[in-house]
């Protein structure tokens, strides 16, 4: 009994000492890298393992040529966009992609590819999965570089170069950011955020409180920050068809004009409803403006 006792006593301190040992963090050979960083506008950030040379010669020998490369060591590596980007002329969605490369002597293939939680490459790259791609130069360096290096240099308001440096090899990947672009979208969803919050205050004005003259001013705010200065037909050309409430903001003036007695005005603002419902396919709005135009007619 007392032997039994003595060994699971012995069998608990040794378990006991194991798991503290395993909370002593192990030394990689190919360590973590993570960088973030922001070109212009846009957030990047990037993930990968860093093997050193070690003696070893490195392209055309460890990396071989004109084979997929899993571009670092260990887990693959992986870069994140938080808004679209150019490679080349490839446009590239926001969202994270692993980098595979495929290096010859002079040249190196670069893919952003979807799959990205595995270790190591394919022989074959899935076609689907490649969301962008593009062949750069490589460039000889007077120095060794002994640790692989990915980094984001030459950064500029609308692009950046992606640099993977190894040995003597220095790849220099261009990225572009449509920052005009980017800024644009950024104005216009605030934009339309703003107009709606008009058209909200409007309807409360309107429909709750009968304050029609302050209803009429916010609802005449929504559609000029809606339009954005274009005249009403340039403005419908390119409007998002797929809003089915886009009608909505001159069906609600018209409401509030009529209201306040204007009937030739709300006439007026039911039309442009009414033509608006037509181009977006609405049934709701169509029917409600031709009933009220008919009885504002009579």
């Amino acid at each position: 009994m007392k032997n039994s006792v003595l060994f699971l006593l012995f069998t608990f301190l040794f378990l006991e000492i194991n798991a503290q040992e395993r909370l002593v963090p192990y030394p990689h050979l190919s360590p973590i890298q993570k960088i973030e960083t922001k070109v212009g506008i846009v957030e990047f950030g990037l993930v990968y393992s860093r093997p050193s040379m070690r003696g070893r010669k490195i392209f055309g020998d460890l990396v071989p040529f004109n084979k997929v490369w899993r571009t670092g060591a260990n887990k693959n590596t992986k870069i994140i966009f938080h808004d679209n980007v150019m490679i080349g002329n490839n446009a590239l969605e926001a969202g994270t992609y692993t980098i595979f490369t495929k290096p010859s002597a002079d040249k190196w293939e670069i893919y952003f590819h979807t799959e990205l939680d595995e270790y190591g490459a394919p022989e074959q790259l899935d076609p689907n999965n490649i969301k962008a791609s593009i062949i750069v130069p490589t460039m000889t360096l007077d120095q060794t570089i002994e640790t692989f290096s990915i980094t984001f240099n030459n950064l500029q308001l609308n692009s950046a170069d992606l640099v993977i440096s190894w040995e003597n090899t220095y790849v220099p990947i261009p990225i572009k950011i449509p920052t005009n672009k980017i800024l644009n979208d950024r104005l216009a969803a605030e934009r339309l955020v703003l107009a709606d919050d008009y058209s909200a205050a409007a309807f409360i004005l309107f429909e709750k409180q009968k304050r029609h003259p302050e209803a009429l001013e916010a609802i005449n705010q929504s559609i000029i920050i809606t339009e954005n200065g274009k005249p009403f037909e340039e403005w419908l050309k390119n409007a998002d068809y797929s809003n089915r409430h886009l009608p909505n903001k001159y069906f609600l003036k018209s409401k509030i004009l009529a209201a306040l007695g204007k009937q030739k005005k709300a006439i007026a603002a039911a039309e442009i409803s009414l033509k608006i419902a037509k181009k977006v396919n609405f049934d709701y709005y169509i029917q409600e403006n031709l009933n009220n135009l008919k009885e504002w007619r009579e």
